[in-house]
């Protein structure tokens, strides 16, 4: 799962059940989440209808039909919809999202007018790891006693669980901006898995994907990687109102009226990363 994924999931966890009467009926509610990443095109605007507390319906309704449009200055970008999902995406190639830029989102349906804006934060700075390469140790299986080499598993268990092992990723943040890390797994048609399925099932290696932070590094536990190959280590500098959004996913139900959002006239998020990345590798002894 790609870290924009994750990220469209969590917060509709914390826009998906929620009622609002400042704005619009609840079913008539347009929910945004729209994400511009420096260096990227713009492919993750998604709209939909946010579900009131009192529907039977699990799945939020996209919008397919807006009329959404990108400004940066006095520059009006067109976006298009895919058909499906409510995601809009921008076409051209003239369209190049900087650090600094300051973007304003407006999305016309149904005779509404709902707007949001946007600063992209400056990349993050000083992004090292603390390896670039860790020797896995193989774990050798004899048939029985006085058949060949035979490690134990739970030494190989203790070298991937021990922080002496984790892997450091560190930048600077003098003033306490806000985070997050991803670490992306390689991607092969036949992966080289780290364990043998029996052992490996104990451990459930999963992609990584931090929540914000105001901190300066991310240890990465050995355990939770799952093949061998080139991994990278993506830090993002991030705006307070996706923080703020994703603080609010834990909310109870029953207790929310409306969540946080810098959406005009709708809820959701509008918001812009920046990010740096390094690299570490997993090689076989």
């Amino acid at each position: 799962m790609s870290s924009r994924l994750w990220m469209i999931l969590i917060l509709a966890i914390a826009l998906t059940g929620c009622d609002s009467t400042d704005v619009a009926p609840a079913d008539e509610l347009l929910v945004v989440e729209a994400f511009l990443f420096a260096g990227e095109s713009v492919d993750d605007i998604k709209l939909s209808r946010v579900i009131s507390l009192n529907s039977d319906e699990t799945v939020p309704a996209a919008v397919n039909d807006a009329v959404v449009t990108l400004s940066k200055g006095a520059t009006i970008y067109s976006l298009v919809s895919t058909g499906t999902d409510g995601i809009y995406t921008y076409p051209g190639s003239d369209l190049v999202v900087e650090a600094g830029d300051v973007f304003e989102l407006v999305i016309e349906t149904d005779g509404a007018i709902i707007r949001a804006e946007t600063q992209v934060p400056i990349a993050p700075a000083g992004t090292t790891i603390s390896v670039s390469e860790v020797v896995v140790p193989e774990l050798e299986i004899g048939a029985g006693p006085g058949q060949g080499p035979r490690q134990n598993p739970g030494a190989l268990r203790e070298f991937f669980q021990s922080e002496e092992n984790a892997i450091s990723v560190t930048w600077d943040n003098d003033v306490g901006d806000a985070y997050f890390v991803a670490i992306r797994t390689p991607e092969a048609e036949n992966p080289d898995f780290i364990l043998p399925e029996f052992i490996r099932d104990r451990f459930g290696g999963i992609e990584i994907i931090t929540q914000p932070t105001t901190a300066n590094f991310f240890d990465i536990r050995l355990f939770s990687l799952e093949v061998i190959g080139e991994y990278t280590a993506t830090v993002y500098r991030i705006n307070q109102e996706y923080v703020d959004l994703y603080l609010n996913r834990e909310q109870d139900s029953r207790d929310l009226n409306e969540p946080p959002t810098n959406i005009v006239g709708g809820l959701g998020v509008f918001s812009a990363f920046s990010r740096q990345e390094v690299r570490f590798e997993l090689v076989r002894e």
